[in-house]
């Protein structure tokens, strides 16, 4: 049974938050980046491998690297994971290093209730290619090129920051997930002047998610346990400052197969339709996502996304439940 195989789809969002957080297209390709109570909710060992490139069109696109680890303990009630992520702007003229460390634990409500818990604990390496870019002090009045020396400066290239997140999700009978969470709780400052205006703001999540077994039809109190073939819906909302994202998805999964939706709108007229097509071979899980930029505004272009998964898992003696968004 292989029920763990394609649970991590089902939250397909979302694009950068405009020099906050990136923020990958689908989340559950990218363990506990949205919640850090869901991590080991594969109920395995899990590695992921994941690649984002943005806005091709237009020049001087995003990429976006991430690596993860996470996995769960069955006797202690608890999961640990551990994260890195690169995300390079515009031809490396600014570029963030994040490492995480997370812990989540997971409490029996009753039965086939629990709630989860998690807490993250995250280093910034900011840096800033300040050389690589033109000032308007540069700009001869007479030629119009960019000649003279700038006057500009800068104390350093480089700014080192920690930070901490909090989530929590509820789960029945891990077919339906309630779940919030609140990243840059103490919103440190993360540029390189002016320091006191410059803060990474607060990001408050919240997302919901079902799943409906297509093989039995049991419903969402039938079987403990999914077969292969499976639809799953879900939404998702953050906020951060000003910024605002509202994420709905449906998909499908028909073993060895998943295909899946979703629209993506910040709330001010730009919206992204995303496309995912994913397989797997025994433990490896290979995903492709295609961003469709459909919004009026013509200051976006189409993206694309490529993950990489690998599940190993083992019989345990004592279980803990999964959580799935």
């Amino acid at each position: 049974m292989k029920k763990w195989l394609f649970l991590f789809l089902v939250n397909i969002c979302t694009w950068n938050v405009l020099a906050q957080d990136y923020t990958m297209v689908n989340h559950n390709l990218t363990p506990f980046s949205l919640n850090p109570a869901l991590a080991g909710n594969a109920n395995a060992v899990r590695v992921g491998l994941n690649y984002r490139q943005q806005w091709m069109a237009l020049g001087n696109n995003y990429h976006t690297f991430r690596a993860s680890y996470d996995q769960n303990f069955y006797k202690q009630m608890c999961s640990v994971g551990f994260s890195y992520s690169y995300d390079n702007m515009a031809s490396s003229v600014y570029s963030v290093n994040e490492l995480s460390l997370v812990y989540a634990h997971t409490m029996k409500v009753q039965d086939e209730m629990f709630l989860r818990l998690g807490l993250q604990a995250t280093m910034f390496i900011n840096q800033f290619g300040w050389d690589r870019i033109k000032y308007g002090d540069q700009y001869d009045r007479n030629s119009r090129k960019p000649t003279l020396e700038t006057l500009e400066s800068f104390d350093n290239d480089s700014r080192t920051f920690f930070d901490f997140s909090a989530g929590a999700a509820f789960v029945i009978q891990n077919r339906l997930t309630v779940g919030a969470s609140c990243y840059h709780i103490a919103e440190p400052s993360n540029g390189f002047v002016e320091l006191e205006d410059n803060v990474l703001k607060r990001k408050f999540v919240g997302h919901l998610s079902f799943f409906q077994d297509l093989q039995y039809g049991n419903g969402l109190w039938g079987r403990a346990d999914l077969s292969d073939n499976y639809f799953f819906s879900n939404v998702s909302y953050q906020n951060q400052d000003v910024y605002q994202q509202l994420n709905a998805g449906v998909g499908v999964a028909w073993d060895p197969l998943v295909l899946g939706v979703s629209d993506k709108n910040n709330l001010d007229g730009v919206n992204i339709l995303a496309f995912m097509l994913g397989g797997h071979f025994k433990g490896l899980q290979v995903y492709y996502v295609y961003d469709l930029f459909t919004s009026s505004k013509k200051n976006g272009s189409w993206s694309h996304e490529i993950n990489f998964i690998y599940v190993y898992k083992k019989t345990e003696k004592y279980p803990c439940p999964v959580t799935y968004w």
